[in-house]
């Protein structure tokens, strides 16, 4: 299936800014399921350059900065991305110290992400906040749920006890109020998960993409009504990682688009920066995934 994600992110100043630095990391991956025909990138005002690379994660990034005075910013990322449903039963794995003492042995660079995916992050800092975690994970005790077994646990377990409530927190609520209220974003469940698994021994990943959200029958799809996604991915270390989204409780399939992954939200923001001067401003963010019959490949923008 062939989908087509316009993400569009609008910065209005106050007053006129005099230079602004941006990173951009929107470009759908190449993955196993899908793959990345064509991702552009259009800025207004027009930058002098835009500088495309790859970050230690592999992500796709891409850099420009605006030197001239602008009163306004208006980036947008049009991607065609072809997905492919291989969506089958989870494997047989190991339980989690086990595969903690297999993932030791590989060299990998899924490996040696799922080493890092490990440790504390930026917006997973585990010492501080234990004792949630611990109140969490006595909800679900592991027992003997082999890895992948306990993240699906996870993953229902949140669906079914926390509720999608949009507006309730942004980037700096802590994982603890999200527990206590019992509601949250995607984000917010992506974090809770990674953290509780994480304090289990088993390494998890934050991923970032898109869902293609069709609207009720008989009613037309609003222009910009769709949003960015997240959901996690657990290391299994016989047959490597495996996609859980606790918001929808279900395995991500052709219907999801993968833009970026690392430890968490801080590795994937979708646009980054710095502005000097333009005092206060709106922000404006549209994004449409939508089916498209397009038959003929474009080549990717590198």
């Amino acid at each position: 299936m062939k989908l087509h994600v316009r993400h569009r992110t609008l910065y209005d100043y106050a007053q006129p800014a005099s230079l602004s630095h941006n990173h951009v990391c929107l470009q759908p991956r190449n993955t196993a399921t899908q793959q990345c025909l064509h991702s552009w990138i259009d800025v207004n005002p027009a930058p002098d350059s835009i500088r495309r690379g790859k970050d230690i994660y592999g992500n796709t990034t891409a850099r420009f900065s605006l030197s001239k005075r602008h009163g306004s910013c208006d980036i947008v990322i049009s991607s065609l991305v072809e997905t492919s449903d291989e969506l089958s039963a989870l494997p047989s794995s190991l339980p989690a110290a086990d595969n903690l003492q297999h993932l030791h042995q590989l060299t990998t660079n899924d490996a040696l992400l799922a080493q890092d995916c490990l440790l504390p992050s930026p917006y997973i800092r585990l010492p501080e906040v234990r004792d949630t975690l611990d109140q969490l994970l006595a909800e679900i005790p592991m027992g003997s749920y082999t890895v992948l077994e306990y993240a699906q646990q996870m993953m229902q377990h949140i669906f079914s006890t926390f509720s999608y409530t949009s507006g309730f927190s942004n980037l700096v609520t802590p994982l603890s109020k999200i527990y206590t209220a019992r509601k949250g974003v995607c984000q917010d469940f992506a974090h809770l998960a990674i953290a509780a698994l994480r304090r289990q021994g088993i390494p998890t990943r934050y991923v970032s993409g898109y869902l293609e959200t069709l609207p009720p029958p008989g009613q037309k799809k609003l222009q910009g009504a769709d949003a960015s996604h997240a959901w996690y991915a657990v290391f299994d270390a016989q047959h490597g990682w495996f996609d859980f989204d606790p918001t929808n409780n279900k395995r991500p399939d052709l219907q999801y688009i993968t833009t970026a992954w690392g430890r968490d939200y801080a590795d994937v923001t979708p646009i980054k920066g710095m502005v000097y001067g333009g005092g206060q401003h709106a922000l404006t963010v549209e994004v449409d995934v939508t089916r498209t019959d397009a038959k003929k490949p474009i080549l990717m923008e590198v």
